[in-house]
């Protein structure tokens, strides 16, 4: 196995606990017996590379991800990890589709089928469309569509738990971790933490909650990297520019901390489905951008045919629902849908920002443009960015749901034990980046110190790429699965904050979860038990070779 980068000492003695199960010696005892019994009799399978984010970025999936490919290892794949910095790594998998593992912490949005369509419709596997797995099925692809058409609430229920039965018993993807939603602040300058469920304690509902305590003005956080642009038709849709997109624009559609659309603080103050394919919405008359000019209907309407014209990469999900928007007078839009899709609301009108149509209109390729001082319309406004450094936003008092605090800035520090530092004195006042690691389990008691976790609809996925030679086997990924040694990574290094991984739809989803999903063992033992009765063998190095005849 190719030598592993920057593996910590907190990871080197990670076993399964309690059944006598382990991810080194306990594996490699029962590979000699197998290979003692069917050496040689396969084809070899090819080094996989497992893409793995810098140890200061993350250093918790860091080392897990380390120690999950040295349990592969074990296993007998020869594995190799590729260290990158994030923003590249998030390209290699999501759009070139180069690797054969990743692992990161995948935000799903308000509404889980939309997400899971993109992610693993057969119709999306060309490079950039969304299905970095490879994976494909005919059958999922009309099970989600007729979930996704279906205008029934309750209907859709059980259609989203045929959904999970299938996508974990292929296991395209897996839970490693259920991931908590936490808020982590300095409880001296701020509080009221209240989170919704698609963006956490970072949210448009948390951040017009918030309360400053005392004279504090300014609400202070962090990411380990810069922003990479100012552009919201033009990022990748990652979480350091969606927490300042969010706050910047304004959508038809936002939702409070129960997950339902809220009119008192949408911009849009009523909503009625017309028919299957119609959706019309009151819009706020009273209501301006940044610059000062009127909001109006006729803004609502550009940005949704905008989006749809200029094909922008960043929502194409959203925009195969879309035909065309119309004003209907001057505080009515309706949006006509290209195809039925029954929970718009949380799939469409809540994911598209409201641009300015003064500003866009005589811009030709939008997701290209050099944009330096953003217009919006919502809570906050553009300030100051300073690449590479720090970005500032300041209050914007003309909005309908102000937030309580003039400033919020987000300042570049890449090491924990410097944010942990600012956080107990008071330079920054909340943790956005959202680390479970060591420093917070060594500093959550400290009186400066705030906390709240609740459960979320987020994980630490591992996906294998189904376009490479044995991941393509449903047998393999499962045997996979129940290498990784969950529990371990969660009471080793994430110290007991998450729950171990179980399904792709989390509990917070309400009733659009179940439990009655495929289960898998943490269990190397048993991983080499499903690869020998589906036809895997070990050679005399005991290096898994595929079935005869693969």
């Amino acid at each position: 196995m190719t030598a592993l980068a920057g593996c910590s000492d907190q990871t080197g003695g990670g076993t399964s606990e309690g059944d006598g199960e382990s991810g080194g010696g306990g594996s490699g005892t029962e590979g000699s017996e197998t290979e003692s019994e069917s050496s040689g009799s396969g084809a070899s399978l090819p080094t996989y590379t497992y893409v793995n984010n810098s140890q200061s970025y993350n250093p918790p999936r860091h080392d897990a991800i380390n120690l999950i490919a040295s349990q592969f290892g074990d296993l007998g794949l020869d594995m190799e990890v590729d260290v990158l910095e994030w923003g590249t790594l998030f390209s290699r998998v999501s759009q070139e589709y180069n690797y054969s593992f990743a692992t990161w912490h995948t935000f799903f949005v308000s509404e889980p089928v939309t997400e899971l369509n993109n992610l693993f419709n057969s119709n999306n596997t060309d490079p950039g469309q969304g299905n970095y797995s490879g994976y494909t099925n005919e059958d999922l692809d009309k099970l989600m569509g007729n979930y996704l058409a279906e205008p029934n609430p309750d209907t859709r229920i059980n259609q989203a738990h045929e959904i999970q039965k299938t996508l974990m018993d292929d296991v395209p993807t897996m839970p490693i971790t259920q991931m908590p939603q936490a808020a982590i602040y300095n409880s001296n300058q701020v509080t009221n933490w209240q989170a919704d469920l698609a963006n956490g304690f970072n949210s448009y509902w948390t951040m017009i909650n918030l309360e400053m305590v005392g004279d504090n003005t300014e609400l202070k956080g962090y990411w380990p990297e810069t922003l990479s642009t100012m552009n919201v038709l033009g990022h990748n849709d990652e979480s350091k520019h969606v927490y300042q997109f969010n706050m910047l624009y304004d959508f038809l559609v936002q939702l409070n901390n129960n997950a339902e659309p809220d009119p008192e603080v949408s911009l849009a103050t009523d909503w009625n489905r017309v028919d299957e394919t119609t959706m019309e919405y009151t819009i706020r008359t009273d209501h301006s951008w940044h610059d000062g000019e009127d909001l109006t209907a006729e803004d609502v309407a550009f940005t949704y045919n905008y989006i749809t014209e200029n094909e922008v990469p960043l929502y194409s999900t959203q925009a195969q629902y879309l035909e065309s928007a119309e004003v209907v007078d001057e505080q009515t839009v309706r949006i006509n849908m290209s195809q039925p899709l029954g929970p718009f609301n949380l799939s469409v009108a809540n994911l598209i920002p409201v641009i300015p149509k003064h500003k866009w209109e005589g811009r030709s390729n939008p997701a290209q443009a050099n944009i330096q001082e953003p217009v919006g319309s919502g809570p906050m406004m553009f300030d100051y960015w300073e690449q590479g450094s720090e970005f500032g936003m300041t209050k914007f008092d003309e909005h309908f749901a102000p937030v309580s605090f003039e400033k919020r800035f987000w300042r570049i520090i890449p090491e924990a034990s410097t944010v942990w530092e600012n956080l107990i004195n008071g330079d920054l006042n909340y943790e956005p980046f959202g680390r479970i690691d060591r420093s917070l389990d060594q500093n959550q008691s400290n009186e400066n110190i705030g906390t709240k976790f609740q459960t979320a609809p987020t994980f630490w996925m591992f996906t294998p790429n189904e376009r490479q030679k044995g991941l393509d086997d449903k047998q393999m990924r499962k045997a996979l699965v129940e290498t990784i040694p969950r529990t371990p990574i969660v009471d080793q290094i994430l110290f007991g904050f998450p729950e171990p991984g179980s399904n792709i739809v989390s509990s917070a989803f309400g009733p659009l979860h179940t439990d009655d999903v495929t289960n898998y063992k943490e269990s190397p033992e048993a991983a080499r038990s499903r690869l020998k009765e589906a036809g895997y063998t070990w050679d005399d190095n005991d290096m898994l070779q595929a079935p005869s005849g693969n």
